[in-house]
């Protein structure tokens, strides 16, 4: 049954964003309701004071700030700026601005910038290594990612790799992703697997593989498939995006091999009546572990009643296993991630133990999360009424809120001893708290 390596790993940081995302022990029978905290601290929660603060153009989702050694780079007023993470002065500032995404990495920043040059900047002096007329239109949707010593850029019809130490033009290939620039997936058994957005009869997300050094295709899929999930022994597990890809179960999930594109299994998993509505919210992998996170539905109605994650393993067919499954538990935010994975319930933040125990009931206000990131062993939660919170995920310990006045929030940065909070509109540096024992 398994044919399809190691799963591709999963980053240590995890982040959601609400409501933009509708968004896991094989048991003889389910794990059920378990909504009692173990912990529930009532004292107050210290106000961390911040060491400085920028105001940015960061909207929620444009202009997001990076990090690149101990400088946060970000846009303000039109212009790319670099800040010390340390002090909070400024170190430079450029008139290139970003269009598409910026990639940190080996102290360069790389990017499309709005005249359609894809540019390499030194990330501590904020001068251009090199850039180059990638010829794509600078109002359309761009990509660029960097993946494996090669950097490539996508836009409208159009993919592009590129060498990132001198911004040689490796190979440009036609595409016919029309709404932006294809997504690369990632580099696996020697084949770029990119996916893009495709416009016929019907609009799919399509799969494309090419030659990383050539850029010739070597194949092109059909169906209208997710991210990649999972690959292993050769094989991509994506999620089936079609409606009503199975009439009666809530996910799909097709094996494809990478070197010839080709399907060669399909599991359905979690009977229901309506395959149209009654949908998986989240699929995800980790390990040998399926994770399906969606709602619970009564016989004869199409509206769900309370949270499900289903746990299968991965490489069994879901025929032929009794999934773990934890219900009732809250709406799956992130994870598995130590053990545990985050869930709201009630609009308290809680953690649910992988082996289904008692769930930890963390001491921060109720209140809708708008952004959880989970960085080494500190979780950390920007919630809706403006309040951002620092939690020790070992101890479950609330360790000191700080106020942004906001309620959307960009990924939290990390720089040595200092937490970078990306608010709307402003980033707020403070010092990272220790743990300390308590009295």
């Amino acid at each position: 049954m398994n044919m399809c390596g190691k799963p591709a790993s999963l980053l240590l940081i995890v982040a959601l964003t609400l409501p933009l995302l509708s968004l896991s022990a094989a048991s003889a029978a389910p794990v059920t309701s378990y909504t009692n905290p173990v912990r529930s601290e009532t004292n107050t929660i210290q106000a961390i004071k911040p060491m400085w603060s920028a105001e940015t153009d960061f909207d929620g989702q444009a202009f997001p700030a990076v990090n690149s050694g101990n400088n946060v780079i970000y846009v303000h007023k039109g212009k790319l700026r670099a800040i010390s993470a340390v002090t909070g002065k400024t170190q430079w500032s450029s008139s290139l601005l970003p269009l598409s995404e910026s990639i940190a990495g080996n102290g360069t920043l790389y990017f499309v910038d709005q005249k359609g040059m894809l540019v390499s900047l030194n990330a501590k002096t904020g001068k251009p290594f090199w850039k180059t007329d990638t010829g794509i239109p600078s109002d359309s949707s761009l990509t660029v990612k960097l993946v494996d010593g090669t950097l490539y850029a996508g836009g409208p019809f159009t993919l592009q790799a590129y060498n990132p130490v001198n911004g040689k033009n490796l190979w440009k290939q036609k595409t016919k992703s029309e709404y932006g620039g294809p997504y690369i997936q990632g580099v696996y058994d020697g084949v770029l697997v990119a996916s893009m957005t495709v416009s016929g009869a019907l609009t799919i997300d399509q799969y494309v593989g090419y030659n990383p050094k050539t850029g010739k295709k070597v194949w092109e899929s059909g169906g209208n498939n997710g991210p990649v999930l999972a690959y292993r022994n050769g094989c991509l597990y994506v999620r089936d995006q079609y409606p009503m890809s199975s009439p009666d179960h809530a996910l799909l999930l097709n094996k494809i091999r990478v070197k010839t594109g080709k399907m060669t299994k399909a599991n359905e998993y979690v009977q229901v009546e309506d395959g149209m509505f009654q949908t998986a919210d989240q699929v995800f992998v980790e390990g040998d572990d399926l994770y399906i996170a969606m709602r619970k539905y009564s016989e004869g109605t199409l509206e769900g009643f309370s949270s499900m994650l289903h746990r299968f393993k991965l490489d069994e067919d879901p025929d032929k296993q009794t999934p773990m499954i934890y219900e009732g538990r809250g709406d799956f935010l992130a994870g598995p991630y130590l053990n545990r994975f985050f869930v709201q319930k009630e609009l308290r933040l809680e953690a649910v133990p992988l082996n289904g125990k008692m769930s930890e009931n963390y001491n921060i206000p109720s209140n809708p999360v708008s952004r959880l990131d989970l960085i080494a062993n500190r979780a950390y939660v920007g919630v809706s009424d403006g309040k951002f919170y620092i939690i020790d995920i070992p101890s479950g310990r609330t360790l000191g809120v700080v106020d942004t006045n906001s309620r959307t929030y960009g990924q939290t940065l990390v720089v040595g001893s200092m937490i970078v909070v990306q608010a709307e509109g402003k980033l707020i540096a403070v010092k990272r708290p220790v743990l300390t024992k308590q009295p």
